[in-house]
């Protein structure tokens, strides 16, 4: 019994140090082209879902305080202000995938976690001198990694060819599959000893997408909604276990879609 008990500090201790050693959102960078297959994906989101729910129940308190309160007009801004620099962090929504989603008899399959809000100045993970703003992951039922989509979005397509040149010098060439969903756009892919790595690119107008971008500085808040079309980079990263199950395709919204090609009987 006694070395039961002395096990459990150790124990604690081992969690937490795992705990602080897996990489954050917002706080580490991944490196792609090292990225481990056995990465710890809820521990990576975790603390920024926890912010995001800190913030909003903090934001809702300085709001209901400016609008009853009888305040100057500078105090008001200012509060304005910490509102706004409160609703600076990443949304991260977990979905459950289904098998038979609309049927009465759906099973769940894997989680996914999807960044529904992010900026395109972050730079939250890089393969080689290419960096991407955005990250989405999904886990099997119990937590394993399975596969992950970066974004990533420049004025140009000098980085996406510097990116494609690399790993065609480094993997040999890729197989190449023009892109269902988006009309003249091509997927390219290499199956690797212990992964499936592909790339996409697209001209993106921003004819269909909702901007609300913030600046917070000394003199205040200034939004800004002006769309800039870019050209956007997407690298997909998929555990070879996963490659013929077919929850993976089940996975019909967002970047995910840009990948569903590669994925299907006839690749």
């Amino acid at each position: 019994m006694k070395a039961i008990k002395s096990l459990i500090p150790l124990f604690t201790v081992a969690l937490m140090l795992h705990s602080c050693s897996s990489p954050k959102l917002g706080k580490n960078r991944l490196d792609l082209e090292k990225f481990d297959l056995n990465f710890d994906v809820a521990a990576f989101y975790t603390d920024e879902i926890e912010k995001a729910q800190k913030n909003m129940k903090e934001s809702d308190k300085i709001l209901e305080k400016r609008n009853k309160e009888n305040l100057s007009e500078k105090e008001r801004e200012k509060l304005t202000e910490k509102i706004w620099e409160l609703l600076r962090f990443h949304v991260i929504q977990i979905d459950t995938v289904f098998k038979g989603e609309f049927t009465k008899e759906k099973t769940p399959m894997a989680y996914r976690y999807d960044m529904r809000s992010w900026s395109t100045r972050d730079s939250l993970a890089y393969f080689q001198k290419m960096h991407f703003c955005k990250i989405n992951m999904a886990t099997n039922l119990k937590g394993d990694f399975m596969a992950l989509v970066t974004e990533s979005e420049s004025k140009g397509t000098d980085d996406f060819k510097a990116l494609l040149d690399y790993l065609e010098q480094k993997h040999g060439k890729p197989m190449v599959k023009e892109n269902s969903f988006y009309n003249g756009s091509f997927t390219y892919h290499w199956e690797l000893d212990d992964r499936l790595l592909a790339i996409f690119s697209r001209y993106d107008n921003k004819e269909s997408t909702l901007k609300l971008g913030i600046e917070v500085t000394e003199d205040g808040v200034k939004a800004d909604t002006t769309k800039q079309p870019t050209h956007v980079t997407r690298l997909f990263i998929l555990k070879n276990q996963y490659k013929q199950d077919s929850i993976l395709r089940r996975f019909t919204r967002g970047d995910w879609i840009s990948f569903n090609d590669i994925l299907s009987d006839d690749r």
